[in-house]
């Protein structure tokens, strides 16, 4: 095997001359740089990267830490989380991470520990940055991790102390409410998500902006918020409602499991969607084009928010933790499909 010696002695310069060649420092003449270049061609020299990680002291991984509900889950049933808005998001980060050598580790984290444990992946320096997934982070938490000066990117959610790429969740919201009343859907309902979730009050304010287009209010007791984001919650949540008398005319949801799950209570009464109900939710994932009938949906581009994320870490990985911070709104889109007809 070729070694950095071998190079150094085929083109008369020393190993850390290799070394700096190597790692593109600007200290190296030209000509130099070219014997050097030269020699590792001809040699077939490849560099080995688990060597430079140890000398540079990175790792070459970067982690994404996933905020999870204090829920334990013992089945596949629909009170399962299913994580889709965490793995569309992962999957678009390798897209801004191509051509370079980083890696990812994925960590579930429980928000019930934040006040007394740092995420495994942190706490044991195992990653050169890490992505921030979800909204249950606390800022307490967040000026923690922010002490073992490695770059800190959320997803999904802003955050004043590190930056950020998330989107607008009052236009997406009002985005689908709004579709419902050109629809001529006036007795609206709103299912929200759990009040622990820090995007329950701009769901609430989305609504709320589309209504007032209209001249019109919520009750206050259709806005309903679920114990939990799964397809139970959203069930149960629809069944309070419909056992207190209330007959909307159309359902928004604050996503798709727990749009699901109003569906399933809805097929249980024998209520046809879109016909006696309409129902449009938010996020958008494959979910809503395998339901029946297929969920009209806003979608806030999470593969898209995990590249721009990654461009963001290589940026601050590159320069250094100096200069300002980035906060980057990506605007959500309404899909259009079958759970939304005319009134």
């Amino acid at each position: 095997m070729v070694t950095l010696l071998d190079v150094a002695a085929s083109a008369g310069v020393s190993r850390s001359t290799v070394s700096l060649v190597i790692n593109k420092s600007p200290l190296v003449k030209d000509e130099t740089r070219q014997r050097v270049e030269r020699a590792i061609q001809e040699l077939g020299y490849v560099p080995n990267p688990n060597a430079r990680g140890l000398v540079k002291k990175e790792n070459k991984s970067l982690g994404v830490i996933i905020a999870i509900e204090d829920q334990p889950y013992n089945t596949y049933e629909f009170n399962y989380e299913t994580g889709l808005y965490s793995y569309n998001i992962t999957n678009g980060i390798p897209v801004g991470l191509a051509n370079t050598d980083y890696g990812l580790l994925t960590e579930r984290f429980c928000v019930s520990i934040q006040g007394k444990e740092l995420p495994a992946l942190v706490k044991n320096n195992r990653v050169d940055g890490i992505f921030l997934v979800g909204g249950l982070f606390t800022p307490e938490l967040i000026e923690r991790l922010k002490e073992k000066k490695i770059p800190i990117i959320a997803i999904g959610r802003y955050y004043d102390q590190i930056d950020s790429v998330s989107t607008d969740v009052t236009q997406g919201v009002y985005l689908g409410v709004r579709y419902l009343l050109d629809q001529g859907y006036r007795k609206i309902c709103y299912i929200n998500c759990p009040q622990i979730y820090r995007s329950n009050a701009e769901r609430v304010a989305g609504v709320q902006k589309a209504m007032r287009e209209f001249h019109l209010e919520m009750k206050p007791d259709w806005l309903v918020y679920c114990k939990h984001n799964t397809g139970e919650g959203g069930y149960e949540a629809i069944k309070r409602l419909w056992q207190s008398g209330a007959r909307p005319q159309a359902i928004a949801a604050a996503n798709e499991p727990i749009a699901l799950g109003i569906m399933r209570f809805l097929y249980e009464q024998d209520i046809r969607i879109p016909e006696d109900i309409a129902i449009v939710s938010y996020e958008d994932s494959v979910l809503g084009g395998y339901a029946v009938p297929a969920l009209t949906s806003v979608n806030i581009q999470k593969e898209y928010m995990g590249e721009l994320a990654a461009r963001i870490m290589l940026k601050r990985i590159r320069k250094g933790q100096e200069g300002e911070l980035e906060h980057i709104i990506v605007e959500p889109n309404l899909v259009v499909r079958s759970s939304v007809g005319k009134c």
